[in-house]
């Protein structure tokens, strides 16, 4: 059993995010690592700052680049701030639509924007399509390979 804690941030509008979270959150389990899920519609970009912990941000994209309806705030919050997050390591799993010219464009400003405020990227973005059900299972094997290899956790 490993002592790591994850913490999964998610925002979603259809439940696509919540129910990848989920999934994350039960493969950690196996893994012996205890995981927060956060839903970012009823969190503050001020609270990334208190992670101390791998973070990883699971975000859809509305409409043509839009953060999901319901984490508008927290994405204004966090694109405003000027937070020192060096303490934070984190990755970002993107989802959104091919059919947009802006696809995945509110994941991609989340990466920016944490690696700008000095967090710690711990593996590359990740952004998915319609597909993502189908990509999802590749992307679990490298997320938690990434984890085994820069914090010990075992990949179950």
């Amino acid at each position: 059993m490993s002592d790591l804690k994850l913490t999964v941030l998610y925002g979603t509008e259809t439940g696509n995010c919540e129910g990848l979270a989920k999934k994350v959150a039960a493969k950690g389990e196996k893994n012996g690592v205890a995981v927060e899920l956060v839903n970012l519609a009823e969190y503050s970009a001020d609270q990334l700052a208190t992670i101390e912990n791998p973070a990883l941000v699971i975000i859809s994209t509305w409409d043509d680049g839009a953060p999901p309806p319901k984490c508008v705030k927290f994405c204004n919050e966090l694109f405003a701030s000027s937070a020192d997050l060096s303490k934070l390591e984190y990755t970002v799993l993107a989802l959104g639509d091919t059919e947009y010219p802006l696809f995945c464009e509110c994941g991609k400003k989340i990466d920016a924007k944490l690696s700008e405020l000095g967090a710690k990227c711990i593996m590359p973005r990740t952004d998915m399509g319609a597909e993502f059900m189908v990509n999802y299972i590749g992307w679990s094997k490298n997320f938690w390979k990434t984890m085994k290899g820069v914090f010990g956790v075992g990949a179950a």
